[in-house]
């Protein structure tokens, strides 16, 4: 069995681990339904997570290492601290099912004993890629006979006529009928008898004499 973080900066770790654990999980959401009570609504598969724990030797010994060519354990260091800046790496566990884009999480290590040695504890999450897939309303206009300029030209004219639409609230008005006077116009429509800011608005149709106004006229009331 190996282990390999492979990428642009690939490792392979000199020493392994005495075990290592892999953490899965599933969104689980449970509701209260009438006459069933709790119940339970399975999620997706949530993103997996390694950790293992092992040390960078400072000189080679055949009893616990894996290759011959081993770096200097500050090298293994920086390396990793490179990876976990920048973007996923892949953690491949030879022997075992683990082959799957990650990112590392969590980097501890440290010297104390004396000999050089680095030890250190790794954890890495499991990197899951978004797939953004072309719009369907792009996709059907496209498809439609190949006219995308028709297409486009609909589209174009549609949000011309939504555009020239006037969305400003209507003016209220008001027809005089027979008997009428401003007074009692402006009592009727604003409940008080105040007719002054009415006779402003209409000054234009009533004309100079507040008092005289025909039937029919259409006053806009402010």
């Amino acid at each position: 069995m190996q282990i390999w973080f492979k990428g642009s900066s690939p490792i392979c770790f000199p020493v392994l681990p005495s075990e290592y654990k892999i953490q899965g999980s599933r969104g689980v959401e449970t509701v209260n339904i009438n006459a069933l009570g709790e119940v339970d609504l399975g999620g997706v598969r949530g993103l997996r997570t390694v950790s293992f724990s092992s040390f960078f030797p400072k000189r080679y010994n055949s009893g616990y290492c894996e290759f011959r060519r081993i770096k200097n354990p500050m090298q293994y260091v920086k390396q990793i601290e490179r990876i976990m800046a920048g973007g996923p790496t892949k953690i491949i566990i030879t022997g075992t099912p683990i082959n799957f884009p990650c990112r590392i999480t969590s980097f501890e290590w440290g010297e104390d004993d004396g000999t050089g040695d680095v030890s250190f504890s790794i954890t890495l999450k499991e990197h899951r890629k978004i797939a953004i897939s072309q719009s369907s309303v792009v996709a059907e206009s496209g498809a439609i006979g190949g006219n995308t300029s028709q297409a486009t030209s609909t589209d174009t004219a549609s949000k011309d006529t939504t555009k020239r639409e006037d969305t400003r609230e209507k003016p209220k008005t008001y027809t005089v009928k027979r008997g009428d006077c401003l007074s009692s116009i402006a009592r009727k429509l604003t409940g008080s008898s105040d007719w002054h800011a009415l006779y402003e608005q209409n000054k234009s149709v009533i004309g100079s004499n507040p008092n005289f106004i025909r039937d029919g006229t259409v006053l806009v009331i402010p």
